[in-house]
């Protein structure tokens, strides 16, 4: 039995019609879609800014995680394509401040997956939730990172952790990164020595 697939290859700039059939080699048609990255502008709007800091790739991009791979404050980009090697992005950002934060659950969830961490920065709330996949075949950093622009401390951390339990932890300064034990007043600074990004 041959096994028909319709308009799989085509392209026409009529709506609903099939058009003729492109020649996409050893790609998918994926493969000649750019690749977008968006900045929240704060306002409920995004930006693509992915042609700024080189991530608008074209190969055929299947997953993407993030990581401070350099310890240096700035989120970094690894990209994982179809039939291509990694790609590594070094995030060069222009000096802001940031937190990052590592969580020890209890009992049965030592990694504290699906707990909200909610940073208190004067009139704005920025959270981030520990999970486990962001994609395809990849998963970010469990350090959850805060990018706090020019405010120099978080007013407070607000933890969720799963099951319910709330922990607040007030005045915590920037560029550091901390771990949190669940069900422990006590917060130690981690011993990774960060360098100040200029």
């Amino acid at each position: 039995m041959d096994l028909v697939i319709e308009n799989v290859g085509r392209r026409s700039g009529e709506w609903g019609k099939a058009g003729d059939p492109t020649d996409v080699g050893t790609h998918s048609l994926n493969g000649y879609e750019r690749n977008a990255l968006f900045r929240n502008l704060g306002d409920g709007r995004f930006e693509d800014v992915a042609h700024l800091v080189g991530a608008n790739r074209i190969e055929d991009g299947r997953a993407v995680a993030t990581a401070d791979f350099d310890h240096d404050g700035h989120l970094d980009l690894v990209i994982n394509s179809l039939d291509r090697p990694a790609v590594l992005l070094m995030g060069r950002g222009g000096g802001g401040h940031w937190l990052e934060l590592e969580l020890r659950g209890a009992g049965a969830n030592p990694d504290a997956v699906g707990a909200t961490v909610i940073a208190h920065v004067g009139e704005r709330r920025l959270a981030r939730q520990r999970i486990v996949g962001t994609g395809f075949l990849s998963a970010s950093s469990p350090v959850l990172h805060f990018g706090l622009g020019a405010a120099t401390q978080v007013d407070g951390l607000e933890i969720r952790w799963p099951g319910g339990e709330r922990q607040w932890l007030p005045g915590v300064r920037a560029d550091q990164r901390i771990t949190v034990v669940q069900g422990s007043a006590d917060r130690r600074t981690s011993m990774i020595t960060r360098r100040r990004a200029g």
